[in-house]
């Protein structure tokens, strides 16, 4: 074997689970090769609020304005979930990365802020939808021992582009930051080549293998909603009538999960409050960089960029099997625990002397990649765990409504607090609030274990 042979052996065994199938590595390439180029895109959508606060002189309204937007565009799914669910992917996610990835080629059309913040809105808006339909493609591709690990694999590609995209960024706009459209074109044209391969993947799963029969190497996932429906239900009548019933349906959907399922909705509660105390720092984090601590776009791409996303890079495959031998509720309880390190960092370097600003903001940024690998691991996987062998575009629907509900106010209430005229006290509430959400998932998760034990040492029929 050569030294190239011996090396991919290697990376194989300390990297991938064991037992792959031919097919399934097939699968986690073109995934990965996706990953790889919607990684570009992200760098650039997680950019921007800086990019709207250096650039085009928003403040701290604008800057609340945009992550509002960016928060309610999560609500999308709650109209198209119904019109995705138990269908194929594919068309769906070309339609979306079309209109928000390619649309940032609009940029140039005016220089105002109000049209950066529409433009990169509608780019949030398709990012969610996306996110939707990826969800049931990553069920479909990988067996569920496999598939935390697999999905840590894909969000480190992503999160290495992420990373060199907001350096390469940073550094490009410290050069001629009046190309900004240029750049963000450039990095949305990637991310549609992304969303083209995701399609592909989509399309390349429910095609039988050689030697299959049509319905053999595929999960079947009966529907919960309509129990004995197929797995891909047709598309139905065109119209705005259609398109109505869908959306009625999709939020009928929606409530009836949150109804029924008290498990997940006690789960979404508490994730709820740790998306209040994450996005109420929206407004918040770009200033504070900017005007109090005082960053050029080179130091706050390194902060954010590379201390920020290093831990999103390296950890997700560790994180993934934490996370499956821990269950997502007291994994993400932990998460939100590490997190608030974060924010109490941010809060100290607000209060240090000047000279040593900078290395504790680099700090805090490390352990916010280190917590947001293993949150957005349990953001994304989590409805696999609740759907059970449903189609989880549902319940990734129902996660990502409620990521737009708060996101809809959660951005207020750092406004509030700037307004105020404090922005350290912003960090202190936030602080508060992962605390008490990773308190709330570490009863549940107790809870769950004592009920388990319980029915574990229930006598069975026959020993009585």
């Amino acid at each position: 074997m050569n030294v190239r042979g011996g090396l991919r052996a290697v990376v194989h065994r300390a990297v991938l689970p064991a037992g792959l199938t031919h097919r399934e590595h097939r699968f986690l390439r073109l995934h990965l090769l996706s990953s790889l180029f919607s990684g570009v895109v992200y760098g650039a959508m997680n950019l921007a609020d800086v990019t709207l606060a250096k650039t085009l002189a928003g403040g701290a309204f604008q800057l609340t304005v945009f992550n509002v937007l960016i928060g309610v565009s999560y609500l999308g799914s709650l109209f198209f979930v119904g019109m995705m669910r138990g269908r194929p992917k594919a068309l769906f996610i070309l339609l979306f990365a079309a209109a928000g990835r390619l649309g940032f080629w609009l940029l140039p059309l005016s220089s105002r802020p109000g049209w950066f913040t529409f433009v990169l809105g509608l780019a949030w808006f398709c990012h969610a939808l996306i996110l939707v339909a990826q969800v049931s493609i990553v069920q479909r591709a990988y067996p569920a021992e496999h598939r935390n690990t697999l999905f840590g694999i894909s969000i480190s590609i992503m999160t290495a582009m992420n990373l060199a995209t907001s350096v390469a960024l940073g550094w490009l706009l410290e050069w001629n930051e009046q190309a900004y459209a240029i750049y963000y074109g450039i990095a949305g044209t990637a991310g549609f080549a992304g969303a083209v391969l995701l399609a592909r993947l989509d399309r390349l799963i429910d095609r039988p293998a050689a030697g299959e029969a049509p319905s053999e190497g595929k999960p079947e996932i009966p529907a919960r909603a309509d129990a004995g429906s197929p797995l891909y239900r047709p598309m139905g009548q065109p119209g705005v009538g259609a398109a109505m019933r869908s959306m009625r349906a999709s939020v009928a959907l929606v409530a009836r999960i949150l109804r029924d399922d008290g498990r997940y909705r006690r789960f979404q509660v508490h994730f709820f409050l740790y998306g209040i105390a994450f996005l109420s720092m929206t407004p918040v984090v770009p200033l504070f960089l900017v005007h109090d601590l005082q960053l050029d776009y080179g130091q706050i791409g390194l902060a954010k960029g590379l201390m920020g996303q290093a831990g999103q890079i390296l950890f997700p495959p560790l994180l993934g099997r934490m996370m499956h031998g821990q269950g997502p509720v007291r994994f993400s309880g932990r998460m939100f625990a590490l997190l608030s390190l974060h924010t109490l960092l941010l809060v100290a370097a607000g209060l240090v002397p000047p000279g040593a600003r900078i290395p504790v903001t680099y700090v805090a940024f490390a352990l916010f990649g280190v917590s947001m690998a293993g949150v957005n691991l349990a953001w994304h996987m989590s409805s696999l765990h609740f759907s059970g062998r449903d189609d989880p575009s549902a319940y990734q629907a129902v996660h990502t409504v409620l990521t737009g509900v708060r996101g809809s106010f959660a951005p207020l209430i750092g406004y509030a607090f700037m307004a105020g005229g404090s922005r350290l006290a912003a960090f202190a509430f936030s602080t508060l609030l992962l605390l008490i959400a990773a308190l709330g998932m570490g009863r549940m998760a107790g809870a769950e274990d004592r009920a388990r034990a319980a029915e574990e040492r229930r006598p069975s029929p026959s020993e009585y």
